[in-house]
């Protein structure tokens, strides 16, 4: 086929339980010119055969299979064969709305934008939520300032990208990480690029308790440590250039979520951020974050800790009253 519109990357690891879905929905779009590259990422089930089945039955199907590097060099296997004007991710085990590609594109073109971002559907056991980004602005310090606050989800399915701003820009996938490296590259790509549309409604199905591409959505303990600090230096000094203020909330995001997963000791977390607390009580972030990062800060971690685990509890059950309508 002569070069389409879009090229869809699919990073495919594990995915035989639910690829089926996901490539159902792209094939069901009311789009037509269009590309899918599934990147078969050395998966050992069916997965690979899978992909080969679909090549066969429709010609905009591409398949790569490669031996298995994580879910970033997957995703960059994609943009370095893709052909299409505008790319877009897709992970195996979620799925989309018919008319997501038209939709998007058409809103691409209307605004010559080099991104378009728009909402996503969380698909948990029992039901759907719609969750609605929240914009200041669509300037790139507000968007990155969303993101670091949990505002705006840093995450490039369903969202389009033009092709020529990864090679224009040299932005690639850093492959040494196997959580956050969408993160890494939308930061990089919301720093590079004129001009950043939103259409305001959801075409993307996040599905929350499966296993995604080449990573596992639930990775805990020392490998946070590890991911969290190797997506804090890939992405710090472009944070920094656009806005000191984001890159000091991203540090103390990250410093919260050491705290909740209980990563660091009381003295090391004092180590490490006792002398940031000044910057952490200057920063545009709650109030409960802030007391609960303070506290730890000043090597009282044990002690707030102790106060935060009761509230998760009770905040853990009334999500579940609220998401599952359990008594």
């Amino acid at each position: 086929m002569e070069d389409p519109k879009i090229s869809v990357i699919v990073a495919v690891y594990k995915a035989e339980a639910y690829l089926h879905r996901c490539v159902d929905s792209l094939l069901a779009q009311t789009f037509r010119d269009f590309e899918i590259l599934l990147i078969d990422d050395g998966s050992p089930d069916n997965s690979g055969k899978i992909c080969d089945d679909y090549a066969k039955q429709d010609a905009r199907i591409r398949v790569f299979h490669k031996e298995n590097g994580g879910v970033g060099s997957a995703r960059q296997c994609g943009i370095d064969h893709a052909r299409g004007e505008y790319t877009t991710h897709v992970d195996p085990d979620d799925w989309v709305e018919p008319t997501m590609l038209e939709e998007m594109y058409a809103k691409a073109k209307e605004d010559d934008a080099d991104i378009v971002l728009n909402d996503l559907y969380f698909e948990y056991r029992m039901k759907t939520k719609d969750e609605k980004q929240k914009f200041s602005s669509l300037h790139a310090k507000d968007i990155l300032l969303g993101m670091v606050q949990y505002k705006v989800m840093p995450s490039l399915c369903s969202r389009f990208v033009r092709l020529a701003c990864y090679r224009k820009n040299r932005i690639v996938f850093p492959e040494y990480l196997k959580i956050g490296e969408d993160y890494c590259v939308f930061v990089k790509l919301v720093c590079a690029v004129d001009k950043i549309s939103y259409l305001p409604r959801a075409y993307y199905h996040y599905d929350c308790f499966s296993n995604s591409s080449s990573l596992t959505r639930t990775n805990r303990g020392s490998s946070v440590v590890f991911m969290s600090e190797a997506i804090w230096n890939y992405c710090k000094d472009d944070l920094y250039r656009l806005d000191p203020q984001i890159c000091n909330v991203r540090l103390a995001m990250m410093a919260y979520d050491f705290f909740v997963d209980n990563l660091l000791s009381a003295s090391e977390f004092h180590e490490k951020y006792g002398n940031k607390l000044s910057v952490f009580l200057r920063v545009p972030i709650s109030l409960k974050v802030k007391f609960f990062i303070a506290l730890s800060a000043l090597g009282y971690k044990d002690i707030a800790y102790k106060i935060y685990r009761p509230l998760k509890r009770l905040s853990d059950i009334l999500f579940r009253k609220r998401e599952y309508g359990l008594s």
